[in-house]
């Protein structure tokens, strides 16, 4: 099955400008609801709490931001921001998407007057594609969605959804960088492949899944290298990191080695910039697992790792200068805790700074980066 658009799309010059996808860090762009230029800001879903904690942060720490936290009036279950810094996307269990616009010095200002801007869907995991034109979503039903992007107001437009593979439980998505190819974590189902056509809104299921190494393992967290030659899948049971090469329609392969090992219960993956380093967070251990990741996809161990972090770490961003790795732990002791590279051995993560969320428990359980 395949999603396509009908509707006629008008661009503005400033959605031509070459952007990046969800959860990195991005060029500013000047389109409707703001977006910051050249500023490090973190946003931070509090489902305790049920809001937005957001935060800049530079050489001399972390700087809450005005009005911070921002209530969202209802548990958000993940983070999404445009590749223009212009709007965060909240989703909740409960139903929808509500979308918030970034103003000066990064304040976010609920849109679509506190409505929710998608009803009737339960998003597991938000992505925004690198042209900022796509909203793309997957629930439990098991589905995934594609919006097209207001960029003038932040609305969405639905472009319709494809099935994914059905008792399966979805954890998250990732668009790979070449904004072709889409992966979806479903738990014990293993990854779904869907491929994606940018000008055109079209997802579609490739019907291609990657099955878990072993029975009642879980696939988790996923990111793809900045090539999209690798996808990288954290994976409980075998409590290992899986590399896998990506072929013709992002078919898999895993490569010599797979899966590397990590702490227990690995859940976010994350891959830096120049994709030299990965990072898993062992939300069953309370640590980070660090590796040197090289061309052929092969892992190799950071001095020092496993890294120390609070209670649960569940989800994990760069900034954009690529100086820091920000982590939010579920369970707190601190909520969010921000690393610095090391000086001296590549890749290896320095403690800087920590912060709650807000009123704790918070059980802060995803974050965003913005440009």
């Amino acid at each position: 099955m395949q999603i396509r658009t009908t509707l006629p799309r008008i661009l503005s010059l400033a959605v031509l400008l070459a952007l990046s996808g969800c959860g990195k860090f991005f060029v500013d762009e000047n389109g409707g609801g703001g977006g910051t230029t050249g500023s490090n800001y973190i946003y931070v879903a509090n489902n305790d709490t049920a809001n937005i904690a957001g935060f800049s942060i530079a050489s001399t720490g972390l700087t809450t931001l005005s009005n911070s936290p921002y209530a969202v009036g209802v548990s958000p279950s993940a983070l999404a921001i445009t590749p223009s810094n212009s709007y965060v996307y909240v989703s909740t269990l409960a139903g929808g998407i509500y979308a918030y616009s970034v103003g000066s010095g990064g304040a976010l200002t609920v849109a679509n007057g506190g409505s929710a801007v998608v009803s009737g869907i339960s998003p597991v995991s938000l992505s925004v594609d690198a042209t900022g034109n796509w909203l793309l979503a997957v629930d439990p039903t098991p589905a995934a969605y594609v919006f097209a992007i207001n960029t003038t107001n932040g609305t969405l437009t639905s472009q319709g959804s494809v099935p994914l593979a059905a008792g399966s439980s979805p954890y998250q998505m990732t668009i790979a960088p070449n904004n072709s190819l889409v992966y979806a974590s479903l738990g014990t189902g293993g990854v779904a492949i869907l491929t994606f056509n940018a000008t055109t809104g079209v997802l579609t299921n490739t019907n291609q899944v990657l099955k878990p190494k072993q029975s009642l393992a879980a696939d988790q967290g996923l990111t793809v290298n900045p090539t999209s030659t690798f996808l990288y899948v954290a994976e409980t049971g075998v409590n290992g990191v899986r590399v896998l090469s990506i072929g013709t329609n992002g078919a898999l392969t895993e490569v010599t080695g797979s899966p590397y090992s990590t702490g227990t219960g690995p859940s976010a993956v994350f891959i830096d910039s120049t994709g030299s380093y990965l990072y898993v967070t062992n939300r069953a251990a309370d640590s980070i697992s660090a590796f040197l990741s090289s061309s052929s996809g092969a892992l190799t161990t950071i001095t020092g790792s496993p890294f120390t972090t609070g209670t649960n770490p569940i989800a994990i961003a760069e900034d954009n200068t690529h100086t820091y790795i920000s982590v939010v732990c579920a369970g707190g002791g601190p909520d969010l805790q921000v690393f610095t590279l090391s000086a001296t051995t590549p890749g290896a993560l320095v403690n800087f700074k920590t912060s709650s969320t807000g009123t704790d428990p918070t059980n802060a359980l995803a974050i965003v980066a913005a440009n």
